[in-house]
């Protein structure tokens, strides 16, 4: 009964909100207005005396008028907010889902009823959390000929998993292109010119520039023959990269750096590939884009594919025109490239020869690499790592991201993950062994689990509390720590149901407050103040 009457009352108190910003300039907006409160205090008041009648005598329920209202609108505050978060939890996936297929056009054809059937049957124990869509494992199924009811949207992989898996604090700092000669010392990065940090300018060595000096040191290297590349440090998919080149001329290239903005930047020298990098006369880099995960305190290539530039563009990007085709363990490239711009396969290079059997000098050592600074950096559990070998033969970091990838992997029907029951021990995990929504009622702040219910506040009006057997329908299993703080109770009766109490769970329920527990809990000693 308390939980649809606090349904009631915040979809009240909301669709008022809603009506109130939509005739916010009529000339009836006040009489309205009242008209909606008075109907909200209506439905409070009914709830209120719901509320009272189920609590019995023992409960000892009392409040003066005041005291009563204050504690319905805390509650009725609680409730909405409670909601509002719940609804908000996943909104960012969906939202990237749905910019996918926005962008992306669905391939012809469907997926059989046995194909749909498992794809359901896989995702079904995560409804709780997350409703898949099927058109996702429908999109890569089709596009890579490999069909797979476990690839996962990029939503879903960005915007909920990694949050887990990426230490929050260190993500801005490891992921900066200015920290990566001091995370990686030891790694070829390409020649630095100038670092900008916070507005200030610095060379390789860190000593301070003035933006003057930076300015003249970048158009005395290119008025020599050399180009340059300005990236924002913290920007990814090549956003707001220029260049600096001999062929622009003095004049547009100082324009260049003095429109670069107040971002963060890192200027250095444009390096060329090794020739068997390079299949084309195009300006861009060709890199490796080798994702790592690292779960178990040892990182693993998880895939690695080529971004090979093909058409005349200077940023190298698969979305853009590049061409995305698999390297095989051994450094030989995949049979068929991806041309995600033209939405086609390709099977030939420009020149109409074969990608199938091509190999990539050092690859071994590239891996080798990635996998000693993915080891060097384990806060960050999936990284997407861009890395290219120079025309001396060197292997060169070019940036890394902080998040790991499955789009450009799936479309070649490689697993994002290594493979779907690796995928399911971490959605069991995530989506349903950790998450929960947060709620609350009349009485209660809790987390609403799959399965299970956990409370973390107590905020009635009696002075007996019984704690719910079930919220919402699910057992209550658990209490935290602080729930009656400050309640000044005189008892608590815990139920059966219960498995899990925070050893702070009854501090500061009040100081004469019997506590009733089950049998299960005899033993153990709980502070109360």
């Amino acid at each position: 009964m308390q939980d649809n009457n606090s349904s009631v009352i915040s979809d009240k108190i909301k669709g008022k909100q809603d009506h109130t910003i939509q005739n916010q300039n009529s000339s009836d907006a006040d009489n309205k207005l009242k008209s909606l409160l008075a109907d909200a205090e209506k439905d409070i008041a009914a709830a209120a005396e719901s509320y009272f009648a189920a609590s019995t005598a023992e409960e000892n329920t009392s409040a003066s008028a005041p005291h009563l209202s204050a504690h319905i609108f805390r509650r009725i505050a609680a409730i909405v907010t409670a909601e509002n978060h719940a609804k908000e939890l996943m909104r960012s996936v969906y939202n990237r889902d749905k910019y996918f297929f926005n962008r992306n056009k669905m391939p012809e054809g469907q997926l059989t009823k046995e194909q749909l059937k498992e794809v359901n049957d896989f995702w079904a124990p995560y409804s709780f959390a997350y409703k898949n869509d099927p058109n996702t494992q429908r999109y890569f199924s089709l596009v890579s000929g490999r069909f797979d009811p476990s690839y996962i949207s990029f939503g879903l992989h960005y915007h909920y998993l990694r949050k887990f898996w990426n230490t929050p604090q260190k993500v801005v700092f490891m992921s900066d292109k200015n920290n990566i000669d001091i995370l990686f010392h030891d790694v070829k990065v390409p020649e630095t010119i100038f670092h900008r940090i916070e507005g200030h300018y610095y060379d390789a060595s860190r000593r301070p520039l003035s933006e003057s000096e930076a300015q003249e040191k970048c158009l005395d290297i290119v008025s020599k023959g050399r180009s340059l590349i300005l990236k924002p440090t913290r920007e990814g998919e090549g956003r707001g990269i220029v260049f600096l080149r001999p062929d622009k001329g003095h004049e547009k290239n100082r324009k260049i750096f003095e429109n670069t903005g107040d971002k963060d930047y890192i200027c250095q020298a444009v390096i060329e590939n090794h020739e068997s990098w390079r299949y084309s006369t195009c300006k861009g880099l060709n890199v490796a884009r080798i994702n790592t995960l690292n779960l178990n305190g040892t990182p693993e290539i998880m895939s690695s594919y080529l971004k090979m530039a093909i058409m005349d563009l200077e940023v190298v990007n698969v979305s853009l025109g590049a061409l995305g085709i698999p390297i095989n363990d051994d450094g030989t490239l995949a049979e068929r490239a991806i041309d995600l711009y033209n939405s086609e396969w390709r099977y030939t290079l420009p020149d109409g020869s074969d990608f199938k059997g091509r190999k990539l000098y050092n690859y071994e050592k590239v891996k080798e690499t990635v996998l000693k600074m993915a080891g060097r950096i384990s806060e960050l559990k999936a990284i997407a790592w861009d890395m290219t070998v120079d025309s001396e033969g060197n292997v060169v970091i070019i940036e890394l991201n902080p998040s790991g990838g499955t789009e450009g992997v799936q479309v070649h029907g490689i697993h994002p993950y290594g493979d779907k029951e690796r995928l399911k021990a971490i959605l069991d995990e995530y989506l349903i062994k950790r998450f929960y929504y947060e709620r609350a009622d009349w009485e209660w702040d809790y987390w609403e689990f799959k399965n299970a219910v956990s409370i973390h506040k107590y905020d009635g009006l009696k002075k007996i509390v019984r704690v719910p057997e079930k919220l919402r329908g699910k057992p209550v299993t658990a209490i935290h720590a602080n729930t009656f703080s400050g309640c000044n109770l005189e008892k608590i009766i815990v139920p059966e149901s219960v498995k899990v109490i925070s050893e702070n769970a009854f501090i500061g329920c009040g100081r004469n407050c019997k506590i009733i527990l089950p049998e299960k809990f005899s033993s153990r000693k709980f502070k109360t103040a």
